[in-house]
This record gives structure tokens, sequence and C-alpha cells, in this order.
């Protein structure tokens, strides 16, 4: 968070990369989930508590600025990303889903999500023709990159065998894609996640 705050302040379009940055990064929180918690309760504390905090954040300002809000422009889908990686785990804990899932659907809302509107603002590429602002260029990054962050999480943290692997993660990305790409009044942090990690978990 510390580094996105530094890059708001060094570049001209610094506040929207400091988001980017922040929902990049937030989403390695699973590695630390996978092999140093033991329970549950604490990484949805820890959630809630960052959802609490990026609520008051938002209705109050404080660091709005550093993160391209606004009064006019308020932004909860960082109040939407840590209660719907919640969700997923409450899902997991009570025996729907699988931690490979839980995986495949944080990695590939952070990096995926993440690159796709980098490079969707970044590279000159025409528009999707669903009425909104999301580019080819920008999903197909949606959809590589979470082809490959499924692939890694399958093949390290499930015993699912390597053809299986390659199909699961083929159909998560192209579900996370069209997710993402249809415009579903820009709570794609809760449906991007949900649906790649029920495709995932019960397929």
């Amino acid at each position: 968070f510390i580094f996105a705050l530094l890059v708001a302040k060094k570049s001209s379009r610094g506040a929207e990369l400091a988001r980017k940055i922040v929902h990049i990064g937030v989403c390695n929180w699973f590695f630390f989930y996978a092999h140093v918690f033991e329970h549950d309760i604490w990484p949805i504390l820890g959630l809630l508590s960052f959802a609490i905090i990026n609520a008051i954040s938002n209705c109050t300002g404080f660091l709005g600025s550093a993160l391209a809000q606004s009064d006019k422009k308020r932004n909860w889908s960082t109040v939407e990303y840590p209660l719907s990686i919640t969700l997923l785990i409450l899902l997991k804990h009570y025996g729907i889903g699988s931690l490979a899932a839980l995986g495949c659907a944080a990695l590939s809302l952070g990096y995926g999500d993440g690159l796709a509107a980098l490079v969707g603002q970044k590279v000159k590429s025409k528009k999707l023709p669903f009425g909104n602002k999301k580019t080819y260029a920008g999903s197909l990054t949606m959809l590589f990159v979470s082809f490959i962050s499924c692939v890694l999480v399958l093949h390290f943290y499930s015993d699912v065998a390597t053809v299986k692997v390659v199909w699961l993660s083929a159909l998560a990305a192209v579900v996370g894609t069209l997710v993402e790409a249809i415009p579903i009044h820009d709570i794609d942090n809760i449906t991007i996640p949900v649906s790649i990690y029920l495709i995932v978990g019960l397929l």
C-alpha cells in the first residue's frame, strides 16, 4: 500500500495506478492463507477489518484522492473485494469448494482483472461491443493471466490430473473473462471470484 501511494505521487495517472497496484498486491494474501493460517477465523477477521476500513475511507474521503476517488466518484470495489473473498473462505470452510478453487479465484481477480485494466488503458485496442469501456486487449490479458494463474494453483495446490488442470483452467478463464467483460453495475470484484470459485470447486 505504501508503494502504491509513492507511485501515486510520481505519476500523472498515479491515483488510478495506485489502486491497481493495491488490487493486484492484495491477492497474494492467498499464499499466507495457504501456508500460515491454521484456522479460517483469522483471515476472515483480517479481511472484514479491511472491508470496514475501506468503507470508512470511501465515505469520509480519507485517502480518497490517492486512490482516484472523490465526493462524486466513490469506488466500492475496495469493499467488495475483501467481502467476496470472505464469502469464498466461508464456503470452503463449510465444505463447498476447495483451497485450489480459492486460489484460482483470488489470483484471477487480482492478477487477471488488475493487469487487464492496466493493459486495456495502455494498449490501443477496439472496445468490446457490450456498451462499456472494456477492450479486446484487456479481455485477452484477463483470459491469459487467469488461465496461467489457475494452471499454477491447480498444479501446486491440488491433485487434479494434468488434462483436467488444463481444461478446467481454460473454462474458468473463459467464464471469468466473460463475467469481467459484461457490465453488471461494477460488481466484478464479486462476480469474477465467485464464478471462478464455483467452476473450479464444483467440477
